[in-house]
């Protein structure tokens, strides 16, 4: 009896471990009517967004989360056609599934199993503190999820064949500035006004810029954390510019909007509701 009762405390205590403490990432809810994948999307060369964009500098503090949003069913090619299975849930290794990160790093999931249900989101955290004797540069990143349908099970690699684009840390030099959230006090503001409504937007975006400087602007909408999700340029007329920008590729959320140009910068906040 007292065999089975070391057996059962043990258990308990590997239960605890997993679901007692508390989640080591929250997910973004911004992403639960999107389709199966992981978020934000690998990088995309051609839009340039996507990816992650936050640096990781030798000898600092680094964490970065991503979400994991596993819906009802999945669509990939075969056979040269498109095929959507039912997804039940989707797994991980709790240690090696992702592959390419920078020494000093780890990732861990919320759940702690890594099992991803079905209509439910999750994440993994990518953090700890690099090491010295890393390389500076982009360390490119596969991340290994085993998707569970109703004909088995399928491997996939994020980025990969159904998930193209590109994964990459960029590691830079102790106490640079990527690195330094005060950075960005050193930015002067934007010569000018900008205002975008309404505000919450559910569809088409208007933007009313009044600009002291004519010129080539940039827009950069970013999500809460700090995910470049959409990017557009303005040729802007020195005095009173109106723009009707569409919202397209966003999601239910909070958003930062910016306006950059040179190096003047204003950012704002704007919510989008979608129908």
């Amino acid at each position: 009896m007292k065999i089975r009762s070391l057996f059962l405390l043990v258990a308990l205590f590997q239960m605890y471990k997993i679901y007692g403490q508390t989640p080591v990432c929250t997910p973004n809810q911004m992403f639960k009517d999107s389709a199966a994948g992981i978020y934000p999307k690998p990088y995309n060369d051609s839009t340039k967004l996507g990816g992650i964009s936050q640096v990781a500098c030798i000898d600092m503090s680094y964490e970065v989360p991503l979400t994991v949003n596993i819906p009802d069913s999945v669509t990939v090619s075969f056979l040269g056609s498109n095929i959507t299975l039912a997804l039940e849930s989707a797994k991980m290794d709790t240690s090696k599934a992702v592959v390419g990160l920078p020494k000093g790093l780890k990732y861990y999931c919320a759940p702690g199993t890594c099992v991803f249900e079905k209509k439910k989101l999750g994440c993994i955290v990518i953090k700890g503190t690099p090491t010295a004797d890393n390389k500076l540069g982009n360390y490119d990143l596969l991340i290994n999820l085993t998707l569970v349908t109703s004909f088995g099970s399928i491997d996939v690699t994020f980025p990969g064949t159904i998930f193209p684009g590109k994964y990459f840390i960029t590691v830079a030099a102790k106490g640079s500035n990527k690195c330094l959230t005060s950075d960005i006090h050193s930015i002067q503001a934007f010569q000018g006004s900008i205002h975008a409504y309404p505000n919450p937007v559910r569809n088409q975006m208007s933007m009313h810029i009044e600009a002291e400087i004519a010129g080539k602007s940039e827009l950069i909408v970013s999500d809460l954390m700090g995910n470049k999700v959409m990017r557009k340029e303005l040729n802007l007329l020195r005095g009173v510019n109106d723009y009707s920008i569409s919202i397209d590729p966003l999601v239910s959320g909070i958003y930062y909007y910016t306006l950059s140009k040179d190096k003047y910068s204003t950012t704002k906040k704007m919510i989008v509701l979608r129908e």
